[in-house]
């Protein structure tokens, strides 16, 4: 006896747990756009055998994505995406105990990423008005390695500075520039963490949107350093499509690019890693 089922379509985009908070307080407004990854997921179960047999699981998933994708970063014009430029978080304090406040924007900012990173209120509280702050601590004590991806002018009186760490989060920070050197510069936040599914075509897919983001810091969470350098450098599709069938704890899940003809994939999935990082053990070209 043979069963199939099929899910309903879903919409999903890689870094759904983003979001930008405004300070009404202040004159002017910061605007802010963010083009996201649209995932489109047919996600299928299929098992047929006699009774007693074991039984494979497999499940196909679809994947739409923008390309190049966009994260949190804005990216430079006629690139695929930004290059991080290791940067100092110079400004968190002076010696004494005292903060210290940067007078440049991209300084500044990854002084207040520096107090995020911390854990501290308090700290942060020094770089940053209240609503921003709020936002900020939302989002959990993230990775502390940052590197500044570009900053530019933000509309009158304001600059904003994209910044990326290791795990691959993405972080916009709006300052004012006449609070720059003085306490309370940061205006505006947008976040976009890295986040982990927990079944094995989501999670590929996930690695596929990162790869056309440009952002491998990502790309290596979700498997390892060499996995990630195997595809830098390669153009992504501009969509895919995924099949996911599962033997025992691992998955294998081969992507065709969207358009056809733009190139297949397999990788392999630990099943005990899903929901957590480097969960992709192995992948090819096909």
């Amino acid at each position: 006896m043979c069963a199939m089922t099929a899910s309903p379509l879903r919409h999903a985009a890689p870094g759904d747990d983003v979001a930008r908070i405004h300070n009404p307080a202040r004159p002017y407004r910061t605007a802010v756009a963010v083009a996201g990854v649209l995932v489109l997921a047919l996600l299928g179960t299929a098992a047929c055998g006699k009774k007693g047999e074991p039984q494979a699981t497999a499940s196909a998933n679809t994947v739409i994505t923008d390309s190049p994708g966009t994260s949190a970063s804005a990216l430079p014009s006629g690139s695929a995406a930004a290059t991080p430029q290791p940067s100092s978080t110079g400004g968190s304090g002076n010696g004494s105990g005292t903060p210290t406040f940067p007078k440049t924007a991209k300084d500044y900012g990854l002084a207040a990423l520096a107090a995020w990173a911390s854990g501290s209120k308090s700290k942060l509280d020094q770089y940053a008005v209240q609503a921003a702050v709020s936002q900020f601590m939302g989002h959990g004590k993230p990775n502390s390695q940052w590197t500044t991806l570009n900053c530019s002018a933000a509309g009158s009186g304001r600059t904003a500075c994209d910044y990326r760490n290791a795990h691959g989060d993405d972080t916009k920070l709006t300052m004012d520039d006449t609070q720059l050197g003085h306490p309370t510069a940061v205006v505006d936040v947008f976040v976009n963490r890295t986040q982990y599914p927990a079944d094995a075509a989501g999670y590929v897919g996930f690695f596929m949107a990162a790869w056309g983001d440009g952002n491998k810091q990502r790309m290596t969470r979700f498997s390892s350093t060499s996995i990630a350098n195997m595809f830098t450098g390669k153009t992504p599709p501009t969509g895919s499509q995924t099949e996911a069938t599962q033997n025992g704890s691992t998955w294998t899940v081969r992507v065709t690019g969207l358009p056809l003809g733009s190139g297949n994939w397999t990788f392999t999935v630990s099943g005990g890693k899903l929901g957590g990082g480097n969960a992709i053990t192995a992948a090819k070209f096909d």
